[in-house]
């Protein structure tokens, strides 16, 4: 039987000799830090672009829900308009107007359907306004309170319905500024954080003083106009009046 050749120092294992082949973990740890590497990559630009498809449908769920908002402020607007003029004119001692009140529902006259509405989008989807809804509701409630006194004989001032109506239109006014600044904030549109810009205490109290005289008359200006055009037309008048008897 012949004798086995000697192993070398330079074997490595016995595997190299069965031929088998062995890996060297010397060898082999760049390639499983490079795998590495990339699986990590990978896994992050899924997260980004998951971050990112969530952003665009959350955008897109609560932009109408914004635009809603917006226009359920408009209508607020435009019913306060309407119900100063009914409210002054009731004061006035106009039966058409009185009559018109009282023949309201409820939920118009005090605008309640409009405020469950607000209120269920400030809650729900945009709780960052609740601040700047608090003002439009408590400046309601004042106005509300007038009416009710209106309607239950009570004269109020007429001042003191221009100053509540004045400040729920203020109030709307800070708060359709508010949506518009922080716009990218509320629909979470935005990729790099941003600070919200709430309504401040100055312009809060920056309500503007509501112009002298009567809202439905004719202004101050208009006034000395008119007056001024009434003396013009009888001097005139009276200078045609005096050229017809030098002419008799």
């Amino acid at each position: 039987m012949p004798f086995a050749k000697p192993i070398s120092r330079g074997a490595r294992s016995g595997g190299d000799i069965l031929g088998i082949p062995t890996v060297s973990f010397g060898c082999g740890f760049p390639p499983i830090a490079s795998a590495l590497i990339a699986a990590s990559i990978a896994i992050l630009i899924m997260a980004v672009t998951q971050y990112l498809i969530f952003k665009k449908g959350r955008t897109d769920f609560l932009t109408p829900k914004l635009e809603e908002l917006y226009l359920l402020l408009n209508e607020v607007s435009e019913h306060n308009a309407i119900q100063f003029n009914l409210n002054f004119r009731a004061l006035g001692g106009d039966p058409a107007a009185k009559s018109q009140l009282s023949g309201m529902d409820d939920l118009d006259l005090y605008g309640l359907r409009r405020a469950k509405k607000i209120v269920m989008h400030v809650r729900l989807y945009f709780p960052k306004l609740s601040r700047a809804h608090q003002l439009v509701f408590a400046a309601e409630r004042e106005l509300n309170e007038i009416k009710h006194n209106i309607l239950s004989g009570a004269t109020p001032d007429p001042e003191e319905v221009m100053l509540a109506s004045g400040q729920v239109g203020h109030s709307l006014m800070l708060m359709e500024q508010e949506i518009i600044r922080n716009r990218d904030l509320l629909l979470g549109a935005n990729i790099l954080p941003k600070f919200y810009r709430s309504t401040s205490a100055a312009e809060v109290a920056n309500v503007r003083p509501p112009p002298p005289g009567d809202p439905f008359g004719p202004s101050p200006a208009r006034k000395a106009t008119n007056a001024q055009t009434t003396e013009r037309t009888a001097a005139a008048t009276s200078a045609m009046d005096v050229a017809r008897r030098r002419k008799v």
